[in-house]
């Protein structure tokens, strides 16, 4: 198919159009006609004119058999080639100019600075090893000077004390076992607990007892005069000190401010052991102004209480048994009232001689009498004598009292005339 002159888009529309006619066996009762020259309409290679209707003037559609086209171009295919020789080579750069060199042609690459490199902890000294023999021998033993006593831990009060060290200026023992060591021990502590010295080093020796020093207690450390060194210095003077663990102190405590019982338990616990009974007579619990006689709790009316025996089970697991002490009042106490529980100065403790020096204490309240705060009916709001109706009316007539038969009946009568003369509450 050809098509001869300016085509456009609606030329190309309306060619389809007339194929599609053609097709279909031509509209109208026009018959295509053969152009001169040509074999005829019914030959197979004749190119026929059909005619446009209703298309512009100028525009022709002839209509004839398909041609055989080039074969396609194979475009990935290289063409065959050889190397060049070096002379081929050289005889086309001497016919090429020479490149015109510029003044910014040539730079000088700018480069940065190389990396610095990683730093190196400490110092390096070169020296032999195994090093030579040292030509150094020890100072004799009238040379050692005066000894000293550089520090030493713990010191006045402390809350809790794990050890003692004391450490010197000079080597106090040879370089040896520890139990060797441990046998020279400069260092006199009073009262001495269960532990054990020990040597770090040469110069600190430290006490570590057994769990800690145990509480409650004043502790004097001394190291005497002419207390000497290794190297034969000697203490001029004598070097003293203390230091002291607290007495037992209230840590948790039961009941709390809330609302108790008139047999209510109580519950102390503290930061070391106590001897119950010892503390027992310390304690005074004061209701109304009186002062309350206590006693202390078996294990069967501790274990009646659950709270209590939560207390007591849970400073079991802690590793706190023998710091506590459960007791009550042996009688009720009075309702509605606030209880002062106070451990009075001078409690003892089961570690140590040391006792308390200040009061402690803590409070709770009893529950209140039972009393009647409000009250209401079903047919008002309140209940008083403004309220007439008939359950309010009963209820005062019914409380009323009567020597007589007949005054209780003239009273219930009159209550029931009122009550339905009455309007009902609202």
């Amino acid at each position: 198919m050809k098509l001869d002159g300016s085509t456009s888009m609606r030329g190309r529309v309306c060619a389809v159009l007339i194929m599609m006619t053609g097709a279909c066996g031509g509209r109208g009762n026009g018959t295509p006609s053969a152009p001169s020259g040509s074999g005829g309409a019914g030959s197979p290679g004749a190119d026929r004119t059909l005619p446009l209707q209703d298309t512009p003037p100028g525009l022709e559609l002839r209509v004839s058999a398909g041609k055989q086209g080039p074969p396609a171009f194979d475009r990935t295919k290289l063409a065959p080639a050889r190397p060049l020789r070096d002379a081929d080579v050289a005889a086309v750069l001497q016919r090429m100019q020479p490149i015109a060199g510029e003044p910014g042609d040539a730079l000088t690459v700018a480069l940065r600075p190389g990396s610095q490199p990683p730093p190196r902890a400490g110092e390096t000294i070169r020296t032999a090893f195994p090093p030579p023999p040292a030509s150094l021998v020890p100072p004799p033993a009238s040379a050692a000077g005066e000894l000293h006593v550089l520090r030493y831990m713990p010191e006045g009060s402390v809350p809790l004390a794990p050890e003692l060290s004391v450490t010197f200026d000079q080597p106090m023992v040879a370089v040896t076992s520890q139990r060797d060591a441990a046998v020279t021990a400069p260092v006199t502590l009073s009262p001495l607990p269960h532990g054990s010295w020990r040597w770090i080093g040469t110069r600190t020796i430290v006490f570590h007892p057994d769990v800690r020093f145990p509480q409650a207690t004043t502790y004097t450390v001394e190291v005497p005069a002419g207390t000497a060194s290794a190297g034969g210095g000697k203490l001029q003077k004598a070097v003293r000190f203390t230091f002291e663990t607290p007495s037992p102190t209230m840590v948790a405590h039961y009941p709390d401010h809330a609302p108790q019982r008139l047999d209510a338990p109580m519950f102390v616990l503290f930061d070391q052991k106590i001897d119950p009974a010892a503390v027992l007579s310390k304690v005074a619990v004061r209701a109304a102004g009186q002062t309350r006689a206590v006693r202390l709790l078996d294990a069967k009316e501790i274990a009646r209480d659950r709270e209590l025996a939560a207390l007591v089970d849970g400073a079991r697991r802690a590793e706190q048994d023998g710091r506590w002490l459960a007791f009550r009042a042996t009688d009720p106490l009075p309702a509605a009232s606030t209880i002062e529980v106070e451990i009075a100065a001078g409690a003892p403790s089961a570690e140590g001689p040391n006792p308390t020096r200040k009061a402690q204490a803590f409070q709770f309240a009893t529950y209140p009498a039972l009393a009647i705060e409000r009250s209401e009916c079903g047919w008002a709001a309140s209940v008083g004598p403004a309220c007439r109706c008939r359950s309010c009316s009963t209820t005062r007539s019914t409380r009323r009292t009567s020597t007589t038969a007949s005054s209780r009946s003239r009273r219930r009568s009159r209550a029931s005339r009122s009550s339905r003369a009455a309007r009902p509450c609202r």
